[in-house]
């Protein structure tokens, strides 16, 4: 399942920016190879992170969010959508949802 994940660093008053840069490195040393991202972007002027995940379900992501991650702590997550393929959406909209 691919899911859409934007997250926000709540790091006021606990670690400065210079810790939260060597957390990044970490993390994506750490969970690179582990978690499927299929693009991740940092949205510039913001204490923000968008990224494309692909993971089996929102089981597996969930635990990625709530064990994997060393940032977890410090990562608001504020959306998380479930896409789909847009084509499999024109497919269902040619035969109206119906089997």
């Amino acid at each position: 399942m691919l899911f859409y994940v934007q997250m926000r660093w709540n790091i006021e008053g606990r670690m400065s920016f210079d810790e939260m840069w060597d957390y990044q490195v970490r993390e994506q040393e750490e969970v690179g190879g582990k978690v499927n991202v299929v693009h991740m972007y940092k949205v510039a002027g913001q204490r923000r992170v968008i990224a494309l995940i692909d993971v089996e379900s929102a089981d597996e992501l969930d635990r990625i969010f709530m064990a994997t991650l060393p940032l977890r702590e410090y990562l608001d997550i504020e959306i998380i959508w479930a896409l789909r393929e847009f084509s499999g959406f024109v497919e269902d909209c040619k035969r109206h949802f119906s089997e």
